[in-house]
């Protein structure tokens, strides 16, 4: 058994050539390349980060590599999965559709690195044309929501405001209080250089707090 353990783990092992190792990363870059302008050409939130772009492409590479050393010896990849295990990623992330991007990268750099080239392609260039096409086919919906607190007489001169800003405006909640009041309309913008027109509200005398949140819950201020 020990013997038959040993050929398994360690007779097999083999080294990638250079060639197809550097061919496998490029490949890994290519289609690196594609997920990161898939990314930029789909972001619809108001928070792009260019240094989780970059990531996508650094991650798609880097798993071809890793795949590059597994593909070697199994001995090897048992003890990689060892060694992965003690990495801790702590970094939230606030949208569902980065951690779809994440596995992506990963899925393809196991494509690159398997040599799988046609599937890893393909299957990118699939994918892509389908997020575009999701993305851009469909109408997005530009609604914000506005909220705004401060004393009782600020709050007509608020409400004129808004109306006159964005489009569309309607009354989700109103919060009064001996200290306050507070309003939350809905509102859809125009166009895209009205996301930043609620800063000039914060001017209105008695208005002590103003902040709009986009669709996914990120604010704006």
């Amino acid at each position: 058994m020990k013997e038959l353990l040993y050929n398994l783990l360690y007779d097999g092992a083999t080294v990638v050539p250079l060639t197809i190792a550097l061919q496998n990363m490029g490949i890994g870059l290519f289609i690196g390349i594609l997920i990161s302008i898939t990314y930029r050409l789909t972001y619809t939130g108001v928070a792009y980060s260019k240094k989780f772009n970059n990531s996508l492409m650094m991650l798609s590479l880097i798993t071809t590599m890793v795949m590059n050393i597994l593909s070697s010896s199994l001995a090897l990849s048992l003890g990689m999965v060892g060694a992965l295990s003690i990495i801790r990623f702590r970094t939230a992330v606030k949208d569902p559709r980065d951690t779809t991007y994440i596995f992506w990268a990963i899925a393809a750099g196991l494509g690159a690195g398997s040599s799988n080239y046609n599937l890893a392609i393909v299957g990118t260039l699939f994918i892509a044309f389908i997020t575009i096409i999701a993305n851009f086919g469909f109408k997005s919906d530009d609604s914000y929501l506005v909220i705004v607190r401060g004393s009782m007489e600020s709050m007509d001169e608020v409400r004129a405001a808004l109306f006159k800003a964005y489009k569309a405006c309607k009354l989700r909640a109103e919060t009064v209080t001996d200290e306050y009041t507070e309003i939350v309309y809905q509102v859809k913008l125009r166009d895209k250089s009205q996301i930043k027109n609620y800063e000039s509200m914060k001017k209105i005398k008695g208005v002590t707090f103003i902040n709009m949140v986009a669709r996914d819950g990120e604010t704006l201020g």
